[in-house]
């Protein structure tokens, strides 16, 4: 059974959530991206970043929408310039993604701010 904490603790977990969102929201500045399947993708690319996917692997890290959906979200990131599209070199009929330099530090800046937010919130304490 998991542990128990005061709604005060609760209480500032929750507000810091909101505080990470709205910091996630004001980074990206686009609408399209204040979606948690966007987050999803972007982090769990994010975890890995010393290597380049394919689309087929990027569509299992948005794992709640569908396969088209996904095709889309991948589409739109690399239009935004977000996402980085190079040919790969062992297979020239594939596409590798990686993280672009800016969403990079779009992600790091995120990470950082919401640490600081738990921090200051003492969600951690």
């Amino acid at each position: 059974m998991p542990k128990k904490y005061a709604d005060r603790r609760r209480r500032a977990f929750v507000i810091a959530l909101q505080e990470s969102d709205a910091h996630w929201g004001a980074l990206f500045g686009d609408e399209v991206f204040y979606d948690l399947n966007y987050s999803d993708l972007f982090t769990r690319m994010w975890l890995a970043r010393d290597r380049a996917f394919t689309k087929t692997e990027l569509y299992r890290f948005m794992p709640k929408v569908s396969h088209r959906t996904a095709v889309k979200y991948v589409q739109t990131a690399i239009e935004k310039g977000l996402l980085d599209e190079t040919v790969d070199e062992q297979d020239r009929r594939r596409r590798r993604i990686t993280m672009s330099p800016q969403l990079l530090k779009v992600i790091e800046d995120f990470l950082d701010a919401s640490l600081q937010t738990f921090e200051k919130r003492r969600v951690f304490s």
